[in-house]
């Protein structure tokens, strides 16, 4: 077949074509907004009234239902995203940033992304295209490029194409078209490259085999063009080898061109072999693409041409020397060059329909290539969307840079999916200084305003595949990320037409990978005990789980049937035969949970400490404690006392872990017991409230301790939160913003802070200021060792009756050692028979140790209060050397070694 000459190139683009300048009234005035929303701060809630406002405003304007919907969405979109992320910033845990910075980087990608939906779909209309050429006179060249696609695929494109020449013809007698497969399969060494020729041929389609390769498949289309002169005023269409063009396609596309500005008309891809579940989910995916996206950003001027079903002007490529072949995505890399200067079109409708992934390898070797293809044009030409002598206009740089970035969504959602297992299994937390009732309230607009607009936009177009669709590519996403960023080489790949023979498990091996690790972290969750912010994550990670759940198991019930086909074809069992796939999916998910729980060996917390019988654990000990610090003669007093067995003191936060005092006690044979405190000089503050510390903002402190207390080795009793019960209390889960449920929640973060520490000398003691009553309270049994009994009794106030006070502790706690607390200040007598009551009651009660508390309650009280106060120790001491009590802790010395001692790792009251 001969061809006409090539028309010269013209010069340069039609004046229409040129860029017009749009004031800049409009993106300033945006931008003005979204810094004064962060700079003011409205609060979560103003993203409700700001949509509210733009609906009642919009409502009587007289634009379309669709319109005043986009306004209003868009407006709680942009309003929430300012707030969350504004919000995300002041409580990220920047202690930890390797954790923390990539989560918001992660969030702030996602909010832009989803902001970026919004422009693009914000009602505009595009300027009418003018009616200048006749297109119909300018030669039409039909490429269809091949690369050893079987006639199978090849022909009914060939025969399509033919289709839409005769219809168009039939219109436009004196056109001229002409329909070319380009080859290559030659040069990519397949072997029926010649009976491709030979069987195009037969159906009275030209072919041109290239001998000598090189740029792809812009380079196939380069050559092409080159050796039959579609050049000057001809127009190109190209087809992919399995694309095939409905009779009325030229008839469509080639109509816009009568505006010498048009440069090229893209239209939809659509998928005919749907049968298939990979090309199902795939089309549902890119729905929303071409649906959604690609209408609004031909409104802006910024439309792509996508590599097939497309008609380019040759003047618009001659301009840019061609179409790139230094990219595997030359139509993206093409369509930046040429916008500028030339218009795009997109023309809605059904008018080819091409073959999507037969299944999931093919399907991400698709992503894969099209993500490297695009980060690729990033880094070669991303410097034309922040130069401003590249020509292009505010809209085309936000669209195109949105694209050039799109695939980074592999890396957001590798963070999405690593971070809450990361929390939940280590205890190391992305935020702090937020509670959960904080985090919703800023989290709940910003997600119900993004899912709302996304689903109102998706509609019709999308489903819920297209979400599980794009986020099980995140590894081939990544995998090109790191392609290109490290510079390595990569070559295009043919996406799959045809199902081959073999069945591989590899493609789903990351999936099945991140499957366990999400089995894993819940388990852990699970064993370990949910507070409210382990919950939240648990259900992310179970979203998560489950969209990994589909993926996998659709793609294992593909590869089960594709197998059972291919044995039935070879004479083996038949289809369907065997195990069903059901008990299949059923098996792998057991052995997932199976392992999950095998390697499950380190739980967030230490684990729950059991007292057993030691050799120094020969009876109640006794003790005193001190609350104004470390006194002169403190040492002095309880060895005189002989109440040596257990010391406490009350420490700060902010203070170091008293090694000197500490060893002094176990120097006369004692235990220490330490109450930590998060004050700082005696004052309070929003840092020592519960959800404070459930948030991670005291746990620099807290490891330092822990490793502190780590290091010294020995036994020791460690109350935190004292009176978490009692408003009065620095950290109270009554006050200071916090609530019942917070105090477990805290403790057993501490616990995990001082289990990553490996702080394993330590005998948690629970200390409520009133353990009968505090269910709302009290962490989980299998977190408290020993639970601690405070009695104050103050003179002129009715006093506790110790029997009836520890009888219903112990039925509170009937397993777990306790240790009594007590003061007293009040007549001689009184004072005495009370005391006398409380050691009778602890002995009935096999309590683990007395501490009377020398310097009474207060820290600053007078020296006649302290002396009040003191007189206590002596009289306590007196009633343990009677004769009476003598004998009875002998006869109960068996018994309350079954309780006795404390942990520690030197013999000591060890750890069982």
């Amino acid at each position: 077949m001969e061809f006409p000459e090539a028309q010269p190139p013209r010069p340069e683009p039609p004046a229409s074509g040129k860029r017009v300048r749009r004031p800049l009234a409009g993106p300033l005035l945006a931008v003005a907004f979204v810094a004064a929303l962060g700079w003011l701060r409205p609060g979560p809630w103003a993203s409700g009234v700001a949509a509210l406002l733009t609906l009642a405003m919009m409502a009587g304007s007289g634009r379309r239902r669709d319109q005043v919907w986009i306004a209003t969405t868009t407006v709680g979109v942009l309003v929430s995203t300012v707030d969350y992320l504004v919000w995300r910033v002041t409580v990220a845990n920047w202690s930890a940033a390797w954790l923390a910075v990539p989560l918001l980087a992660a969030e702030a990608f996602g909010a832009l992304h989803a902001l970026g939906l919004q422009a693009t779909i914000w009602p505009r209309t595009p300027p009418p295209l003018r009616r200048i050429d006749d297109p119909a006179r300018f030669p039409i060249y039909v490429l269809i490029p091949t690369a050893g696609e079987s006639m199978a695929v090849l022909g009914p494109t060939v025969t399509g194409a033919l289709a839409a020449r005769t219809e168009f013809l039939r219109r436009h007698p004196g056109a001229r078209v002409h329909v070319i497969v380009c080859n290559d399969g030659r040069v990519a060494g397949n072997p029926t490259w010649k009976d491709v020729e030979n069987s195009v041929r037969d159906l009275g389609v030209s072919c041109i085999t290239r001998t000598v390769g090189g740029g792809a498949k812009a380079g196939n289309i380069e050559s092409v063009r080159a050796r039959v002169g579609a050049t000057g005023d001809a127009l190109v269409a190209v087809f992919d080898a399995d694309m095939v063009p409905t009779a009325d396609f030229l008839l469509a596309t080639v109509q816009p061109f009568a505006d010498p500005s048009v440069g090229w008309v893209q239209t939809a891809q659509y998928y005919r072999n749907t049968e298939l579940p990979a090309a199902r989910w795939a089309a549902d995916q890119q729905a929303l693409f071409y649906d959604v996206l690609c209408p609004g950003k031909a409104a802006r001027n910024a439309s792509f041409i996508c590599g097939t079903n497309v008609v380019i002007r040759a003047a618009a490529l001659d301009s840019i020397g061609g179409l790139p072949q230094n990219s595997v995505t030359e139509d993206f890399a093409a369509s930046i060059r040429l916008a500028p200067d030339w218009r795009g079109v997109y023309l809605p409708g059904r008018f080819a329909e091409g073959l999507g992934p037969v299944d999931a390898a093919s399907y991400l070797k698709q992503q894969n290539r099209w993500a490297r293809g695009t980060f690729e044009v990033l880094k070669t030409r991303g410097k034309d969307l922040l130069d401003p002598r590249s020509g292009l206009t505010g809209a085309q740089r936000l669209q195109y840079g949105l694209a050039c970035t799109h695939y980074l969504s592999g890396l957001r959602d590798l963070v999405y999916l690593l971070t809450p297992i990361i929390f939940v299994t280590s205890g190391i937390p992305a935020i702090r200084g937020a509670d959960t009732t904080g985090f919703l309230t800023h989290f709940g607009p910003f997600f119900l305003f993004g899912q709302t607009a996304f689903w109102s936009a998706a509609k019709g177009r999308s489903t819920w595949r297209g979400i599980v669709a794009g986020f099980i590519s995140f590894p081939a996403l990544v995998a090109a990320t790191l392609t290109v960023a490290l510079g390595a080489h990569s070559s295009f790949t043919v996406t799959a037409k045809q199902r081959g023979g073999s069945v591989s498990w590899r493609p789903i091996v990351p999936h099945l990978a991140a499957l366990l690790l999400c089995g894993y972290g819940l388990t852990v969750a699970v064993l370990g005990g949910l507070s409210a912010r382990d919950l939240i994550a648990c259900v992310w990670i179970g979203y998560m789980a489950a969209m990994l759940a589909v993926f996998c198991g659709l793609t294992i019930s593909d590869m089960v049937r594709r197998a059972d086909t291919g044995s039935a074809r070879a004479g083996g069992r038949q289809p369907g035969g065997g195990f069903p796939v059901a008990l299949r999916l059923a098996a792998a998910g057991l052995c997932v949970v199976a392992f999950a729980l095998a390697i499950q060996v380190r739980p967030r917390t230490s684990a729950p400490v059991r007292l057993s019988p030691t050799p120094c654990a020969t009876g109640m000990r006794t003790g005193l404690a001190v609350t104004a610090g470390a006194a002169v003669g403190y040492a002095r007093l309880a060895t005189r006392l002989r109440m040596t067995g257990i010391s406490a003191r009350t420490v700060e936060i902010g203070a170091g872990f008293p090694t000197s005092w500490a060893d002094q006690v176990r120097a006369t044979g004692g235990i220490p017991w330490l109450t930590l405190v998060f004050t700082r000089d005696g004052a309070s503050s929003l840092d020592a409230a519960l959800p404070a510390i459930v948030n991670a903002v005291q746990d620099d402190s807290l490891r330092r301790w822990a490793r502190q207390i780590a290091a010294w080795g020995h036994p020791l009793y460690l109350t935190a939160l004292p009176s978490v019960d009692r408003n009065y209390a620095a950290s109270s889960a009554v006050a200071n913003g916090g609530v019942p449920a917070d105090s477990a929640r805290a403790w057993r973060h501490i616990r995990r802070v001082f289990a990553a520490a490996h702080a394993d000398n330590i005998a948690w003691t629970w200390q409520p200021a009133a353990p009968a009553g505090d269910t709302l309270y009290r962490p989980p049994a299998g977190q408290i060792d020993v639970v601690a009994v405070t009695w104050i009794q103050y003179p002129g106030t009715r006093w506790v009756s110790p029997v009836r006070e520890l009888a219903r502790v112990r039925s509170a706690y009937p397993s777990k050692p306790l240790l009594v607390t007590l003061a007293a200040a009040g007549t001689r007598a009184r004072t005495s028979a009370w005391i006398g009551a409380a050691v009778r009651a602890a002995r009935s009660q096999r309590v683990l140790g007395l501490v009377y508390q020398t310097d009474g309650p207060d820290p600053h009280a007078s020296r006649a209060a302290f002396a009040a106060w003191r007189a206590g120790a002596y009289l306590t001491a007196a009633v343990l050397r009677t004769r009476e009590n003598r004998a009875n802790l002998s006869d109960g010395a068996a018994a309350g070694a079954d309780a006795a001692g404390a942990p520690g790792r030197d013999g000591c009251g060890a750890w069982s």
